[in-house]
């Protein structure tokens, strides 16, 4: 039988007495500034009520076991790590006060983070309380840092730190510097006395576990009852959980924190985590068993919950009926993909690399699923930027659904959902035309000319953007993508756009123009083109003949053909010349694709 011992501990007793072990199966760590704030004010708010002797706060529970003389968390890491850091950065402000009456407090701090010497006190900075394998190394370090005497930092460069620093330890240690020095300018005399409350009055349960089996069982129980983990850390659990032996769990740990570091590396990848990949191999799994039903489990539900049928009473669940999660060529798969989507230029031709960008300006990013479900079916290799390969056919063809999605206004995730489904299956099939005709988009054409220039005036700042992209790259090939100016990057998915007659209405000097026309023609994409922010900025609300110079600057060609325009002024039927021109441009495009 399954044992457990629980025993209330103040803060002094739980840190000073154990050795803390985040194990390598469990999640990252998460909190933020929120967090730490919160965490901040209660105990603040609860010191600041002068509790007297008896009074306690209650902090939560955690759920540990014991194994090699380390306490292996299993719930409340995130607690037990941001309780360290403060405790740490209390123990910085408290060594540097150079107070005597004081050295009671700072054994008691240190104590809570440290091994000590047992004959004289004296600390093992390289023997910290708390230690976690779940961080990636370049994390470990920091945290290691911190938790020993090698962190320095310069008091007056810290809020430069913490916008700079990817690392959520050293965002909440100097988090907590800065509250302690607030506190400490507040109460001069009596901010120690906050440090022996948090120590001595705000209590922590324990919940001790007889082994590791039972404390993975109350792991995956409080999964099942709403714990707030992510798709990631659960499939980790439950994959972790699923290996035969140890050596086996150790391996897979191991592997797993290698992929979470390449992820987090990732110039492109950085703001996802593994779920992601998991969800795009849902996608690749449905298109395999030819499914294009837009009612869609959850990535969780895909691959945990087996036989189980959605609302239309499909039992489409492929991956859990398959046993598919703990199976070894599903995280193999996993990783090679994580490869891929870390660095996704690397497998494009230069065109193809354009197209991508392109992509990434759109308002959702649901097609990646077409993409992954390319990189699934035919391999490709990184190559030079010179090779062309299947990206080079399919990415113009997202391009131009995309685009037409926004145009028929079906570009949300539910209106192009089916046909990137079916766009899968097709891939799937070694068919090199991806898309079809659908209920949201009958016909893969551009519509007439009055439609488009209907939704152009209507559409959203964002969506014009993602037109005039596609439009500057087929205006002129020899359209420079990327280049350096005044110490600065710029690209054309960078451009701002430009209103070539002015937002600004002014009586004078608008030869032609009379406000009403103005304000019907304004929005019009023939009066919108794509230029530099410095540029754009200058150009101003200045009438045509004066933005002229600061066109002829720009890289965009077709800004620059406007800058050496021998016209001075922008007038109706440029605008509706311009329109017919990006018009018919897009049109020819789109035929070519779709």
């Amino acid at each position: 039988m399954a044992e457990m011992k629980t025993e209330r501990k103040s803060v002094l007793e739980y840190l000073s007495k154990n050795k803390f072990l985040i194990p390598m199966y469990q999640r990252a760590y998460i909190w933020e500034e929120d967090e730490c704030e919160q965490l901040w004010e209660d105990i603040f708010s609860f010191f600041s009520s002068e509790p007297n002797e008896n009074d306690e706060y209650f902090l939560g529970s955690v759920v540990i076991y014991k194994e090699n003389n380390k306490q292996n968390i299993i719930d409340g890491q995130q607690r037990t790590t941001t309780l360290s850091l403060l405790i740490r950065a209390l123990y910085e402000k408290a060594t540097n006060q150079q107070n005597k009456n004081i050295s009671e407090l700072i054994s008691k701090l240190s104590s809570c983070l440290w091994d000590r010497n047992q004959l004289n006190g004296e600390i093992d900075f390289k023997k910290p309380h708390l230690q976690s394998e779940v961080a990636i190394d370049s994390d470990n370090n920091l945290l290691e840092k911190i938790l020993s005497n090698g962190y320095k930092f310069e008091k007056e460069e810290i809020e430069n730190v913490i916008k700079k620093s990817s690392s959520n330890y050293e965002k909440n240690y100097l988090f907590f510097i800065k509250k302690i020095d607030e506190l400490a300018q507040e109460y001069p005399a009596d901010w120690f006395n906050f440090c022996l409350t948090l120590l001595n009055s705000c209590i922590v349960l324990p919940i001790e576990c007889d082994g590791q089996e039972n404390a993975l069982r109350i792991f995956n129980t409080l999964n099942n009852r709403g714990v707030s983990l992510s798709v990631s850390d659960i499939f980790k659990g439950l994959i972790f959980t699923s290996k035969r032996n140890d050596q086996e769990r150790k391996e897979f740990a191991t592997e797993w924190k290698k992929l979470e570091e390449k992820i987090t590396n990732s110039y492109y990848l950085n703001k996802e985590n593994i779920g992601f990949l998991f969800t795009q191999y849902e996608h690749i799994i449905r298109a395999l068993n030819n499914e294009v039903d837009t009612v869609i489990p959850s990535t969780l539900d895909f691959f945990t919950k087996k036989d189980k049928a959605n609302s239309k009473n499909k039992k489409v669940n492929f991956a859990a009926n398959e046993g598919l999660l703990n199976k070894n060529e599903t995280f193999v798969f996993i990783q090679e993909l994580a490869e891929f989507w870390c660095n996704p230029k690397d497998y494009f031709s230069l065109q193809a690399q354009k197209y991508f960008d392109i992509l990434n300006i759109y308002q959702n990013k649901l097609w990646q699923m077409v993409v992954s479900m390319c990189f699934y079916e035919y391999k490709p290799k990184k190559n030079n930027g010179d090779e062309s390969n299947i990206f080079d056919i399919i990415l113009p063809q997202l391009v131009s659904y995309c685009a037409l999605g926004l145009i028929y206004g079906k570009g949300g995730s539910s209106g192009l959902f089916w046909g990137f489904m079916k766009a899968n299956i097709l891939i799937h099939e070694r068919k090199k035309k991806i898309f079809e005709p659908s209920l949201n988009i009958p016909e893969l054409v551009m519509p007439q000319i009055d439609y488009f220039t209907s939704f152009c005036v209507k559409a959203l700042s964002k969506q014009i953007r993602y037109i005039l992209v596609i439009y500057t790259l087929i205006y002129d090939e020899n359209q420079e993508w990327e280049w350096n100016a005044d110490k600065k990057n710029y690209s054309v998915i960078k451009g701002e756009i430009e209103h070539i007659f002015p937002k600004k209405w002014t009586e004078a000097n608008y030869a032609g123009w009379n406000e009403k026309d103005a304000e019907k023609f304004l929005e019009y994409i023939g009066n919108k083109t794509l230029l530099e922010k410095k540029q754009n900025i200058q150009a101003s609300n200045e009438y045509f003949a004066k933005k002229k110079p600061q066109y002829q600057k720009s890289k965009f060609l077709e800004a620059q053909n406007l800058g050496k325009s021998l016209k001075n002024d922008w007038l109706k039927e440029d605008i509706e010349a311009r329109n017919e021109e990006i018009y018919k441009n897009l049109k020819t495009f789109f035929e070519k694709n779709l």
